[in-house]
């Protein structure tokens, strides 16, 4: 169909007449008018897109610079005329995806202490014995029946460093931190 609408328009071009195009080609008055009239329609479906790319990128270079920035404060500052739903949208298009920091404890002195005093007492250990730990891990342990059980441990691994034990609400829970060591 293609190769005849441009066959149709070069002959019409030329100045042969409809009869002329008929003959050459075999087709209708109707399809010679119709190829005239055809226009080649944009591939776009949708909606058209509020931002334009060189909104999205100032959009993604404002968030790689802050990190910590708001859709809210990016929209404001841009001065750009799209919602902060729209923001977000452009920013994981750009797989800089939205995450809350996590919340952990602050250290206190007495933590603080605790760590250079076990770091003192044993940084002269030998290599081969450092190599013996498998891992460590802070885990909280609980009785209620939701909540993740303490891993499994075997035969000659064992437990050291029991923190504390807490009572919350009505079950029991307990902090521990684990060294699985290999051999004796």
């Amino acid at each position: 169909m293609h190769l005849k609408r441009t066959l149709i328009k070069k002959l019409i071009g030329e100045g042969k007449t409809y009869k002329e195009v008929q003959k050459i080609i075999g087709c209708s008055a109707k399809m010679i008018s119709n190829a005239l009239k055809w226009r080649a329609k944009p591939e776009r479906r949708g909606r058209k897109r509020k931002t334009t790319i060189k909104m999205d990128r100032r959009i993604t270079r404002m968030a790689k610079a802050q990190p910590m920035i708001s859709s809210r404060m990016i929209k404001d500052s841009l001065e750009l005329p799209v919602s902060t739903v729209t923001v977000r949208r452009r920013l994981c298009e750009a797989n800089l995806f939205s995450r809350i920091p996590r919340k952990v404890p602050l250290l206190k002195k007495r933590h603080v202490q605790k760590r250079l005093q076990f770091a003192k007492e044993h940084i002269n250990w030998p290599k081969e014995k450092w190599r013996n730990i498998l891992w460590t891990d802070e885990s909280k342990i609980s009785s209620q029946p939701s909540m993740p059980s303490c891993p499994k441990i075997s035969g000659r691994d064992r437990l050291c460093f029991v923190y504390f034990w807490s009572i919350k609400y009505v079950f029991l829970s307990t902090w521990v931190r684990i060294c699985i060591f290999t051999g004796s």
